[in-house]
């Protein structure tokens, strides 16, 4: 069962720009230090910066519209597997409010271009059998 949908569009030049102006202050704020550590290591990190804040841009929605407010971005970590896709780890309120929600799982699929990223967030319920 779904609870929840979100979708997040981020512009690579705006969050380039972000990065410039305020580096330390702006990524340290949203981002675990693997994150950053992990777009840092990228040719082009604005984009995967990008990506991984449409990523948790959507997780919020997609908890938002299951009956969540507010956020704490280091309540959310964008990590990939072994085989490359990613994945949402969450923490503090936000893995309580998953939990009090029934939430059995987070899917998320990210992009991104030269100029744009994009990411969509699933909640997904626990299935009940028949009683």
């Amino acid at each position: 069962m779904i609870l929840g949908l979100g979708i997040d569009l981020c512009d690579v030049r705006r969050m380039r720009r972000q990065l410039d102006n305020d580096p330390d202050g702006f990524a340290g704020a949203v981002f675990k230090p693997a994150e950053i550590a992990y777009c840092n290591s990228k040719h082009r990190p604005a984009e995967h910066f990008a990506a991984r804040f449409a990523a948790k841009e959507a997780v919020v929605k997609a908890l938002s519209a299951a009956g969540g407010e507010g956020s704490f971005w280091q309540d959310i970590e964008i990590i990939r597997t072994a085989d490359g896709q990613p994945r949402v780890e969450l923490g503090g309120r936000l893995r309580e409010l998953a939990d009090g929600l029934g939430a059995a799982g987070i899917h998320l699929s990210i992009t991104h271009t030269d100029d744009m990223a994009a990411a969509v967030a699933v909640v997904e319920g626990a299935v009940e059998g028949p009683t």
